[in-house]
């Protein structure tokens, strides 16, 4: 048994294009639908830096309609809303914003929350739940505004390529927990662990 394997993966499917794995929009408000409760998002200024198709900027879109919200990604999927060819990492535009919502390449979350925090007063990143595993992670997490760890009680199911179904047309499911993680720069408590 290979390590794909044993993490849930199917190493005959390979990798997504771009490490490019959408959010579920239903995930998406499930969890607004919760912190909805704690923060005003409309009518804020939000960002969304790895925006793929729109996936999470449509729900914000039709969710929060006074708010003024920025879709950015790197790979330019030819949707004209989004401005593509922006690495966020390296973006060094002098803006701020309230929110930073996105669902960023795992192998780069860690960056992607450093950059957020810089640039706005909360992030929420989904991500999956392994990431608070990592023997480097441990003293990053003790040094970062985590607030809120919510972890789906359902199976979250990002949606490969951006497609909610594979070549077959069946739908695409996940062994691999997730959750939305909320950092907010003006907390200073423990951590949080909710449900959705």
């Amino acid at each position: 048994m290979n390590g794909s394997n044993m993490a849930g993966g199917n190493p005959k499917n390979g990798r997504a294009e771009n490490d490019y794995y959408a959010t579920n929009p239903s995930d998406t408000k499930e969890f607004l639908e919760l912190i909805d409760k704690e923060y005003r998002l409309d009518g804020s200024k939000i960002i969304e830096p790895a925006a793929g198709e729109g996936h999470i900027v449509n729900v914000l879109k039709s969710r929060y309609p006074h708010s003024k919200i920025t879709s950015r990604d790197l790979v330019d999927r030819g949707i004209d809303e989004i401005e593509s060819g922006v690495d966020f990492l390296s973006d060094n535009r002098e803006e701020h914003y309230d929110f930073t919502i996105t669902n960023p390449p795992f192998n780069i979350a860690k960056g992607f929350i450093d950059k957020s925090l810089k640039i706005s007063d909360v992030a929420f990143i989904f991500a999956k739940l392994q990431f608070l595993e990592g023997v480097s992670r441990k003293p990053w997490f003790a040094n970062v505004p985590l607030k809120y760890v919510y972890v789906y009680s359902h199976r979250a199911n990002p949606w490969k390529n951006g497609q909610s179904t594979d070549e077959n047309g069946k739908k695409l499911s996940s062994t691999m927990a997730f959750a939305w993680y909320v950092f907010d720069n003006s907390y200073t408590g423990s951590h949080i662990i909710n449900w959705i």
